[in-house]
């Protein structure tokens, strides 16, 4: 029982940087939907193998710094696990921006090795990506113009939060036509995305012509 307790806090012990790394991939930084715990198991292991490879050639330079020059004293356990935990904050840092802006997909992409990107669905991506402002055609008919603070992280659920709002009569804000209706003396907009069928993304073109 002794032996497998010991063995067991050793494997927790190995594995915990990568358990660091990735609760900040998954938890505080990302709003991407949760995975189940086998999979953030499996991503947990392989965050702590990506680390070890990392720690182990810095070990290496390391001792061959302190036989040469100035040593701090030994490598084993202790300074490996040390610097195991400090890569472990970068690492889950990273990862979780190149998660949220695309990076690595970007990549994979112009060199057509894949067609598909990191987020989560069309409709995250989208929001992502287009910063301009945004019409929201409710499911009565009505419009309404804004420019998106946040955005639900999928149709079915969540609040829209506008700034610089303004209500659209007439015809398609696309042809010129619509009458605005400013808001003005409001400040913020929360709406329900279940209210809400069809979103446009206004060009920066037609913002300008709105503009003037």
């Amino acid at each position: 029982m002794e032996y497998i307790t010991e063995g067991f806090i050793g494997l927790l012990k190995f594995l915990l940087p990568g358990f660091v790394a990735t609760f900040l991939f998954y938890y505080p930084l990302t709003s991407f939907p949760k995975r189940s715990t086998f999979e953030m198991v499996i991503t947990a292991l392989i965050c702590t193998a990506f680390i070890n490879i990392i720690v182990v050639p810095l070990g290496w330079l390391f001792v061959l710094a302190g036989a040469h020059w100035l040593s701090f004293g030994s490598w084993e356990p202790t300074g490996r696990e040390f610097w195991s935990f400090l890569l472990a904050v970068p690492i889950g840092l990273v990862a979780t921006y190149w998660r949220n802006n695309d990076t690595l997909n970007k990549q994979y992409r112009k060199y057509k090795i894949t067609r598909q990107s990191s987020y989560p669905s069309e409709w995250y991506g989208t929001f992502s990506e287009t910063m301009s402002y945004i019409v929201l055609h409710f499911n009565d008919g009505r419009r309404l113009m804004g420019w998106p603070l946040e955005w639900p992280l999928s149709p079915k659920n969540g609040h829209f939060v506008l700034e610089d709002a303004s209500w659209l009569e007439g015809t398609s804000q696309m042809e010129e036509k619509a009458s605005e209706i400013k808001l003005s003396n409001v400040e913020k907009i929360m709406v329900d995305a279940v209210a809400v069928f069809m979103v446009e993304f206004i060009s920066s073109s037609q913002e300008d012509k709105n503009e003037s």
